[in-house]
């Protein structure tokens, strides 16, 4: 006994990818696109598997930059503050010490040179951040000096800082060079002397005291800590927009009595966050603004970088998920393609089968038509015999020659009913040839002739005239008309009727109606007649493979079958099939 071909252990993988058709299983299949089932599963099992990963990857990825933002704007508020604050303290206390000292001392202590260097001495071990001092009456007239600077006699009438300080009580200037030629901040006091004329008592800042005070408030190399004046000029070094007295391209920010924080809308590499403040003390107001800057990109340098190792982490799950979900998706559609073609292959072991248990079916019909025509050829065998005998006239006899007429029609009778029966064994695989359905049809009938006189039954048979000839496989034809066929004489009782009519369907098809009075199905059972092994047989008459294996076959012939029925009334087969076949690649 040979090896069955289809050993499922041995399969590979793909095979339902690189298989060849199989007309003769191509009926049976239940799918017939298995790369598209396994494109699909894959495409399900991807999407419901990892969407939630990608979801929650680009929210967890939204949440962090929401985060960083807000802690970014919260510190840089705080820094921004903490540095306004300082650097009002820092300018108040040195206006309130010039403020005690022209309070408490005479003007003509205050013209003494060397008594003005005391207190310059005193103000820098007791505050720090002094350069100098000097008294200016009201014609701008340097009176006194006490510092490191060759300022004696200088004249400041058309300094813009005196023409300011000498209408205020107290004042700030700008970050300016004047007569030294070094970047400086002056601060000064207005008083009277005994003849109620004003004088300055001026003090010049040390800005490198102001610039290492903002710089301690850097709590990163991203941040950046400047001041401007209202015009955008640098009053201290920037890091990012470079040195003292350079225009920073920042647009000046609207007042505000409270520290601000703004972030620009810019490019994603430039995005900033800008705080800023505007410098004032209790007696005037400065024309500085305190900036902080921080890049974006710089400070969270560190969170995208963990970002994209996490993002790197999610795709290379991804992509272990999606080679698993390919690896499950093919061994299940392979695992699937393999037991469909197992069921097919075994259901056409059972038309195989049920051919050759229609064969036998026909067999006691078929020995009963033979055995009729081989009892007359004995008799009348055995008479010629007698005549050869007793009679010597046998050769103008007529009688003789009527008798042999019959023995020779007989065996002919005899050679057309095993012709028909030879036919029906043939080979199996689909032979297209020209097809008479009425010769067929009256064929399978005389199969069922004794039948037919024994129950009485009433066969019709009706060809259109315009039926034409068609191209299809014989025997699968033959097959499908004899299991129909059986099937109605197997449901009519005595005195039924059968009927059989034949029509043209312009202009490719043709319809095969067989009718038939027998018990009929149940209209539950009308869904389920073309399931293998499902019989409505009393008795456990059927296998239940007849009209599914039909169904094969029709489609095998690539029509189509339709079936009424009404239990009690008879049913109705109706079979389409095209008038010439498509001839298709064999495996």
């Amino acid at each position: 006994m040979k090896r069955q071909p289809l050993i499922i252990k041995n399969q590979r993988w793909l095979d339902f990818l690189f298989h060849r058709p199989n007309i003769h299983l191509a009926s049976f299949q239940t799918i017939s696109n298995y790369p598209r089932i396994w494109i699909i599963s894959i495409l399900i099992l991807a999407v419901t598997s990892l969407s939630p990963l990608v979801m929650a990857t680009f929210i967890n990825n939204r949440l962090i930059h929401k985060s960083v933002d807000a802690e970014l704007v919260l510190q840089t508020d705080r820094v921004t503050s903490n540095a306004k604050r300082s650097m009002r303290f820092f300018l108040e206390e040195r206006l309130n010490a010039l403020r005690f000292i022209v309070n408490e001392l005479p003007y003509y202590t205050l013209i003494d040179n060397q008594h003005l260097a005391k207190i310059l001495s005193n103000l820098k071990l007791g505050f720090g951040g002094f350069t100098d001092l000097s008294i200016i009456d009201a014609d701008g007239s340097q009176i006194a000096y006490a510092g490191p600077f060759n300022l004696e006699g200088k004249n400041y009438k058309t300094q813009s800082w005196f023409t300011q300080g000498i209408e205020q009580d107290s004042f700030i200037s700008e970050v300016f060079t004047g007569y030294r030629d070094i970047p400086h901040i002056i601060i000064s006091v207005r008083s009277k002397t005994a003849y109620s004329r004003h004088f300055l008592l001026r003090a010049t800042l040390d800005t490198q005291r102001l610039m290492d005070m903002l710089s301690s408030y850097k709590t990163n190399v991203h941040t950046d800590i400047f001041l401007l004046n209202h015009s955008g000029i640098l009053q201290t070094p920037s890091t990012i927009f470079g040195k003292v007295f350079t225009t920073a391209p920042i647009n000046i920010p609207a007042f505000s009595d409270t520290t601000q924080v703004i972030t620009p809308e810019t490019n994603k590499e430039n995005a900033s966050v800008i705080g800023y403040s505007y410098i004032d003390t209790e007696a005037v107001t400065t024309p500085f603004i305190l900036m902080v800057h921080k890049k974006k990109s710089d400070v969270m340098g560190t969170w995208l970088n963990l970002g994209k190792t996490f993002n790197w982490i999610i795709g290379i799950c991804c992509l272990v998920m999606m080679v698993i979900i390919t690896l499950v998706s093919t061994f299940m559609v392979n695992q699937l393609y393999l037991a469909d073609q197992a069921k097919a292959e075994t259901m056409l072991k059972m038309e195989q089968s049920q051919q050759l248990a229609c064969i036998g079916q026909l067999s006691a019909g078929i020995a009963h038509e033979i055995n009729n025509p081989l009892a007359l050829i004995n008799e009348t065998a055995g008479y010629l015999k007698d005549l050869y005998q007793y009679t010597g006239e046998h050769r103008s006899d007529k009688e003789i020659t009527e008798l042999l007429d019959d023995i020779l029609e007989a065996v002919s009778r005899c050679g057309t009913i095993t012709s028909q029966l030879l036919g029906f064994v043939r080979q199996f695989d689909v032979q297209i040839s020209s097809v008479n359905v009425e010769k067929l049809i009256n064929g399978i009938l005389s199969f069922h002739k004794k039948e037919t006189e024994y129950k009485g039954i009433h066969v019709t048979t009706m060809i259109a005239p315009n039926v034409p000839a068609i191209e299809t496989d014989r025997g699968k034809l033959q097959q499908i008309l004899l299991n129909l066929i059986n099937n109605a004489f197997q449901a009519i009782e005595a005195n039924g009727c059968l009927d059989i009519m034949v029509s043209h369907l312009p202009p490719k098809k043709i319809s095969i109606e067989i009718k038939d009075t027998g018990c009929g199905i149940p209209e539950e059972n009308l869904k389920r007649i073309h399931e293998p092994f499902f019989s409505t047989k009393k008795e456990k008459m059927g296998t239940g493979l007849g009209l599914s294996i039909t169904y094969g076959l029709v489609k095998k012939l690539q029509g189509t079958i339709r079936v009424e029925s009404s239990a009690g009334i008879g049913t109705i087969f109706t079979v389409t099939l095209p008038v010439k076949m498509q001839k298709e690649e064999k495996a």
